[in-house]
């Protein structure tokens, strides 16, 4: 943990600016106080968050992940959707050239109403885009194999007594069909409500057991947004439902998603999607901590 968090100083201490917006005074002042913050964050819950317990997957089977499916829900397509975040990051870094992304999402959904095999072996998905900026003119794109498919269920589904068993059987059954297609499955670990922060606890215990026994690598936003709700809980990544997730959530979600990807950091990438520069700097370290600690990299 320590190790990661001076990492964290290292990377911060050494940058000029964040976002192209905040000036290097400012920096310093900012790096000290968000260190500060997540060490006391890190030694009141890291305990509970990272020690009940292990993933087996610490990281992506794929070396080269250049096209990505995302099947979900609502949580998924707020905010303009999760894809367009993820690829914003992707976008603003120097080191990845580009990545496909394909979402399909139904609101409301769990795992159980999707038909993944159809979404998969459907070579008409994503064969022409719309060019807005040439009179709408459609462009014919060529298929193009997924790397990965990143599911996720709704964040009740795995922890109550009425879904539980169906989470964990569509999590093996999708995860068979995936792999016998040649595509690396993966599984997003949804987020506590706002106003039930308990949940975080089944949510971590029902999530890493089915990645665990179907040996697929588990995507921790959850713990994201729980360490983030206890660092800094001015910065609201909910909705007024207190479920879906606000411009902050979806961002912090994107970052994760991003890191366990390509096993890199956020810090610094200037993709701010509408936030300020503060609160994706603050948003990036939660991210990229998460992503470190979980995986124990």
């Amino acid at each position: 943990m320590f190790g990661a968090i001076a990492q964290l100083g290292e990377r911060l201490h050494g940058m000029q600016e964040v976002g192209g917006s905040i000036p290097p005074s400012s920096t310093k002042l900012l790096y000290f106080m968000i260190i500060k913050k997540i060490l006391l964050a890190l030694l009141c819950f890291t305990a509970p968050i990272f020690a009940d317990l292990d993933p087996s997957v610490k990281s992506p089977r794929s070396e080269n992940i250049q096209s990505v499916m995302l099947v979900g829900n609502s949580f998924f397509y707020y905010n303009n959707s999760m894809h367009h975040y993820l690829g914003a990051l992707v976008k603003h870094d120097p080191d990845i050239q580009s990545l496909k992304r394909r979402s399909i999402t139904i609101n409301g959904s769990s795992l159980s109403w999707h038909d993944i095999d159809s979404y998969i072996n459907n070579k008409k998905l994503g064969s022409f885009s719309i060019d807005t900026n040439n009179d709408n003119k459609y462009v014919k794109n060529p298929f193009q194999k997924v790397d990965a498919v990143i599911m996720m269920d709704c964040s009740l589904c795995p922890v109550h007594k009425d879904t539980k068993n169906d989470f964990h059987k569509y999590v093996k059954k999708h995860s068979d069909t995936i792999k016998k297609n040649g595509i690396e499955p993966m599984l997003v670990m949804t987020w506590p409500y706002k106003n039930r922060p308990e949940m975080i606890h089944a949510l971590r215990k029902e999530f890493i057991q089915a990645t665990n026994e179907n040996n697929i690598l588990l995507i921790p936003i959850g713990e994201a947004f729980h360490l983030t709700n206890n660092t800094y809980p001015e910065i609201n990544l909910y909705q007024t439902d207190n479920r879906h997730p606000s411009r902050a959530g979806t961002y912090l979600a994107a970052a994760v998603i991003f890191g366990s990807l390509f096993q890199k950091p956020t810090l610094g990438n200037t993709a701010l999607m509408g936030l300020s520069s503060e609160e994706t700097l603050k948003l990036q370290n939660i991210a990229d901590l998460t992503v470190k600690n979980f995986y124990q990299n």
